[in-house]
């Protein structure tokens, strides 16, 4: 099959990117112009990488045109740590995916996958579904995320495009931005420094990346349509992951909690409702939290550390 992937080169990207190429599609995957490609070096040889601005709308045509995919893998989105949940530039990513989708209907693409996130739901459900949970994003990117959603599923299921929404609650792994929590304690440690943490009380569903990845694509080959949380659905309090992190890198290093100021907006619970994505799509998580946390601690103490203090790495995916 001939897939196109956006936002190729970020966390989440790379990892969707790297699944369907080791399934032996044909991917051509599109990133930023001068973004790095250090999370696709085992693989650039079996794809075709496009730097290109998704806001150029007459290059997104052409290439689209030029491809002819028969899926695409929407990926894209701002998320630099630390800004993307008000960053204007929100804005320009519903822009850019509206006008992506428009040339994909033209082009007589089948399937469009986009990636959600589970900031469009309404926080104080805590325990968040596709078919329960009311929508009301509490942050700019949260909005975008729906809007760009809501709108897309007019549109497609005008043009008679097939439409999924994956929304994604909260990822880890190899590759991931070094400010992020798994790997901000873990770096830490490794460096038998003290880890400064809030409360972490907080309950979560985290996921690793790979196990991400591989439910993305499983929605993208499925023929489910609309919104799909892609989470473990096993609630973990940040405490948990942390003390996890801690027994697994041993050493000189220390956790201090209650370091950082509380925010008042965090939620204390936010755990996915999985039964679409197990029942409906098929899909099953094969990798533990212990394996998986192991996983990204010997991913940064082998290369992370080198790559988080090199320059120029853009995030292009969403959290």
């Amino acid at each position: 099959m001939r897939v196109l992937v956006t936002g190729a080169a970020g966390f989440v990207g790379s990892h969707v990117t790297r699944q369907i190429v080791q399934e032996g599609h044909e991917v051509t995957a599109v990133i930023l112009p001068g973004e790095s490609t250090q999370r696709l070096a085992d693989i650039t040889n079996r794809l075709s990488v496009i730097p290109l601005d998704l806001r150029e709308g007459g290059a997104v045509s052409e290439l689209v045109g030029t491809t002819r995919p028969e899926c695409a893998m929407h990926m894209a989105w701002y998320a630099a740590p630390g800004k993307y949940w008000t960053a204007p530039e929100n804005l320009d990513c519903v822009s850019m995916t509206l006008t992506l989708a428009q040339v994909l209907a033209g082009a007589g693409c089948a399937r469009l996958v986009g990636a959600g996130s589970c900031a469009e739901y309404d926080w104080g459900y805590g325990f968040l579904s596709e078919n329960i949970t009311p929508l009301k994003p509490h942050t700019l990117y949260g909005s975008c995320k729906n809007a760009a959603r809501q709108m897309l599923e007019a549109y497609c299921a005008q043009t008679g495009m097939n439409f999924a929404w994956t929304r994604l609650f909260y990822l880890y792994g190899p590759g991931e931005a070094p400010e992020r929590l798994v790997p901000s304690v873990a770096t830490a440690l490794l460096d038998g420094k003290t880890a400064r943490c809030g409360s972490g009380r907080q309950i979560r569903d985290f996921l690793h990346i790979r196990d991400v990845a591989s439910a993305i694509w499983a929605v993208a080959r499925s023929a489910v349509t609309g919104p799909v949380n892609v989470g473990s659905g096993e609630p973990v309090s940040v405490r948990t992951i942390v003390d996890t992190i801690a027994r697994q890198v041993g050493g000189t290093g220390s956790i201090q909690w209650d370091a950082l100021a509380p925010d008042s907006e965090e939620p204390p619970l936010l755990v996915a409702d999985t039964r679409k994505l197990t029942r409906e799509v098929g899909w099953q998580r094969s990798i533990s939290l212990d394996d998986g946390l192991r996983d990204a601690i010997d991913w940064w103490r082998q290369r992370g550390r080198a790559i988080a203090q090199s320059a120029g790495v853009q995030i292009t995916d969403p959290l």
